[in-house]
């Protein structure tokens, strides 16, 4: 309400990239136990894949890319751009690696999630499916499963509905605030 009285407070992506990184990378850090969990204990699997509570590098990547690709889906191409830009500096830097390596990681599960986005039509359910063939979860279905080399339906809404969570609300955010250079 205010906001419409008194305009929307202006962010720039500087001010925007160390809240964006931080808020992504500690949701991850929380988050990944718990899929770890769900997924070990999961009755649809024949096995239990033992997936690490720790071994989130994957996932985090996985959450990264698909958050610096859904910025397309609320900014021009331009300031999406501008965005990564920023972004992208200070997600490989909170990933604790090599910079040159990290980008070019992240840049790499960027075009992993983009062709995936190609047949799935979904950027929430491309990084379900990411998370399902990167942690190679195809081995521990069902035979009728790994047969059809395809995610159990049951497996794959579970995982879509959590990855969800990982998305930054930008259409929330954008209510409060303007993004400017």
């Amino acid at each position: 309400m205010f906001s419409k009285l008194f305009g929307k407070k202006k962010k720039t992506t500087q001010d925007i990239a160390p809240d964006y990184v931080s808020l992504i990378y500690e949701a991850t850090a929380e988050g990944f136990p718990i899929i770890a969990d769900l997924l070990n204990e999961e009755m649809e699997f024949a096995n239990s894949p033992h997936i690490e509570a720790d071994s989130n590098l994957w996932f985090r990547y996985i959450v990264f890319a698909g958050n610096l690709l859904n910025l397309e889906t609320f900014f021009s191409p331009e300031e999406a751009d501008n965005l990564r830009q920023v972004f992208i500096p200070k997600i490989t830097q909170s990933l604790g690696a090599d910079p040159e390596t990290a980008d070019a990681i992240l840049v790499d599960y960027m075009e992993f999630l983009r062709n995936l986005n190609k047949t799935q039509k979904n950027l929430v359910h491309s990084m379900a499916m990411a998370i399902f063939q990167k942690y190679e979860l195809n081995d521990y279905q069902t035979e009728h499963f790994q047969k059809l080399n395809a995610p159990n339906p049951k497996v794959m809404k579970e995982l879509t509905e959590i990855v969800a969570l990982f998305l930054w609300n930008w259409k929330s955010y954008l209510e409060t605030y303007k993004v400017v250079a």
